[in-house]
């Protein structure tokens, strides 16, 4: 090129590039030190692997910590822009945040067990004590499946898997063991203390599909009317006063609330009146 503009003196090199179709960049020299130099010292697969091993230390970096800790940090001479066009190429982008995998169950009609305290289901209910802190208070229902009695019911600042394991081991020695517990996927149930709790009692653990509260629909309706009786009818101001209305309205269900689906006997009238069909459990122990 620089032939051409010692003959033609008249012409610009903007003109001359244009009339050979050559490109005015491929003309002037790459200044050394600058970034566009430094960039081409890393290959495109290097600059990605180096972000991607920022990224696999730290998760939650966007683009700009990622850029700057290499540049800063590591002292790498890489060019912003194409650091940022090849972030986009390796698809590294965190403008989603993301989610865990959904539970997945298999579908299990709800039919209930012929023989009393075969299977029992359990679920929370939350409410709150009024007061300076208006604390949320949980609260844990158990039912049998069959005679429909309300097995346990209890208030708690806060209910752990552990401290439900150590409710059912005292319904386990009032009652015996069930062959099945139902439950939804609630963080206590799915727990690995729960889990080890039912391998070593021999207890089949039933979940329902995620968003489906109607495959648990006995306990579902147990919660409904201790809500409907008792809970929306009162004020609480304290922890205790929970639980000394819910043991009254316990009594109260069991014992004086007939039930349609036991031809309007009660669930404590309806267990004495059948107690030929009493579900009965080996010990664990094979005693």
């Amino acid at each position: 090129m620089g032939h051409l503009q010692d003959r033609q003196t008249q012409l610009s090199l903007r003109r001359l590039c244009k009339l050979t179709a050559v490109r005015r960049s491929t003309v002037y020299e790459v200044r050394k030190g600058t970034d566009r130099f430094q960039s081409g010292r890393h290959t495109d697969e290097t600059i990605i692997a180096m972000m991607k091993k920022v990224r696999a230390t730290h998760q939650t970096w966007g683009f700009r910590l990622v850029f700057n800790h290499l540049k800063h940090v590591k002292s790498e001479q890489i060019g912003k822009a194409r650091a940022y066009k090849l972030y986009q190429v390796a698809k590294m982008s965190l403008h989603k945040t993301p989610k865990k995998p959904r539970i997945k169950r298999d579908y299990q009609e709800l039919l209930p067990p012929k023989h009393i305290n075969e299977g029992w289901a359990m679920d929370f209910l939350s409410e709150w004590v009024i007061g300076e802190k208006q604390q949320a208070v949980r609260i844990i229902n158990i039912a049998d499946e069959c005679s429909r009695k309300d097995l346990w019911i209890e208030a708690a600042f806060s209910i752990t898997a552990k401290q439900l394991t150590d409710i059912l081991d005292k319904l386990k020695e009032l009652r015996g063991r069930p062959r099945y517990i139902r439950c939804d996927n609630g963080p206590e149930f799915i727990s690995q203390t729960l889990q080890l709790w039912a391998v070593n009692n021999n207890v089949e653990l039933r979940f329902i599909q995620p968003g489906k509260p109607t495959q648990n629909g006995i306990i579902e309706r147990l919660n409904g009317t201790a809500r409907r009786e008792c809970l929306n009818l009162n004020w609480f101001n304290s922890l205790e006063e929970v639980n000394e209305l819910l043991e009254n309205w316990y009594k109260a269900y069991n014992f004086d609330r007939p039930h349609s689906r036991l031809k309007y006997k009660t669930p404590a009238a309806f267990e004495k009146a059948n107690q030929n069909l009493c579900f009965k459990l080996v010990p664990a122990n094979g005693g």
